[in-house]
């Protein structure tokens, strides 16, 4: 046996592995028991402040905005909402949702000062200096909350030791090719990821789709200023709270975020600045990413020219079969619907195995219509031209479009 096939069949069997225990694990995950949390209905009830950065006018912002307006909690509650910009079309819409519940605690930060590359955290600070409760959430502002957000979540920061908690996140059902492209990353990809490491006891990553602390703690770890150089701050707070003798949870709760790519390119784009990211993080855990390529393999195994084995066409046929179970398992399992995009999970499988590989040949970034260099330890250095940031067509210039519709 050649190294080649040698090699190819030892990463089949480890990709066929890891997408049965992705199954297993998700499996467990969706049982209605496994998520529930229990709601704190204490009447001293923690008062909770939510921090939900704007940058132009997401296609279902006002849903998501109204949605914190409707939280069944017993504690009082702070909804905090500005722009770097003053006349971001995001706020536009913050007020009229203020407008439609004037019986909710809203405040609403129109610019602030950009005191670093990362904009979304220098945003955060400013929001955080408006917020007047003991504990801090700041949630991204294309996610989604039920009802029951604070109740589920608070009990959680509650517990002795804990001093950051995030919570698992689904895409909705797609209504494009690139919406679907992305759907398929975080749902039958990322998601279930999270699953299998917290299952194995992993718990030093967060998400920006929830990051819930005491402020106590979030000035022990410096604030959000000390999160401005990064590209991943949501990892980098993780990293702070653990250093700090506190611990990270990830909540056994799922929110909604709606990606809306402009475009397939979009999308991409997208994913290599996450890849990269992640890369940037964790490097010797992305490298081990390669045995979730499953696909790749399999399809490679079958290619003209490889070494031909019974034993690998079974590998091969084993791998793709289980990766699809993964994905429809973990799908479910997040309460989302594998819908008509399933035949799209090979594609997308193939393409990110080619992402992975781009991810280690450059460190250029785009976000949010800017470029930036990602340093090795995670920091950004903004992209220059001249005296000038090079500035391009952001991929959500078209919902900013639409803001008055």
């Amino acid at each position: 046996m050649t190294v080649v096939a040698y090699t190819l069949d030892v990463l089949l069997v480890a990709s066929a592995a890891y997408s049965l225990a992705v199954t297993l694990v998700a499996s467990r995950f969706g049982r209605p028991a496994a998520r529930s949390l229990p709601e704190h209905d204490q009447p001293d009830a923690p008062g909770v402040s939510i921090l939900v950065p704007l940058a132009g006018a997401e296609p279902h912002l006002g849903a998501n905005l109204a949605a914190y307006c409707r939280l069944r909690y017993r504690g009082p509650v702070q909804l905090v909402v500005g722009s770097l910009e003053p006349h971001d079309p995001g706020l536009a819409i913050a007020r009229h949702v203020a407008g439609r519940h004037r019986g909710v605690d809203i405040c609403i930060v129109a610019g602030a000062s950009d005191v670093g590359p990362n904009r979304k955290v220098a945003l955060l600070a400013a929001l955080a200096r408006a917020a007047r409760y003991p504990v801090l959430t700041a949630v991204d502002s294309d996610v989604r909350v039920g009802p029951d957000y604070l109740a589920r979540l608070v009990p959680e920061l509650g517990r002795p030791g804990v001093g950051l908690v995030t919570c698992y996140y689904r895409a909705p059902s797609p209504r494009t090719l690139a919406q679907a492209y992305e759907a398929l990353c975080i749902n039958a990809d990322f998601s279930p990821a999270v699953m299998l490491a917290s299952a194995i006891g992993r718990s030093d990553f967060a998400f920006g789709a929830t990051l819930m602390l005491r402020r106590e703690t979030l000035d022990a770890i410096g604030g959000f200023t000390a999160l401005v150089e990064y590209l991943a701050d949501d990892h980098r707070m993780a990293e702070l709270v653990t250093a700090s003798g506190r611990t990270v949870v990830t909540a056994r709760y799922v929110v909604e975020s709606d990606p809306n790519p402009v475009s397939i390119g979009a999308a991409l784009r997208h994913q290599l600045r996450w890849a990269r990211t992640t890369r940037s993080c964790a490097p010797w855990g992305y490298a081990a990413n390669v045995i979730t390529h499953g696909t790749t393999f399999a399809v490679l195994s079958l290619l003209p020219g490889m070494p031909l084995a019974f034993h690998r066409a079974v590998l091969a046929a084993l791998v793709l079969a289980l990766r699809m179970v993964a994905a429809v398992t973990a799908i479910r399992s997040l309460g989302a619907r594998p819908g008509h995009s399933l035949w799209l999970v090979p594609a997308r499988d193939l393409i990110a195995t080619m992402i992975w590989a781009a991810s280690f040949v450059g460190d250029r970034v785009e976000w949010r219509g800017r470029y930036y260099h990602l340093r090795r330890d995670g920091r950004l250095v903004p992209e220059v031209h001249g005296a000038r940031e090079l500035n391009v067509e952001a991929d959500e210039a078209p919902a900013r479009a639409a803001v008055g519709s």
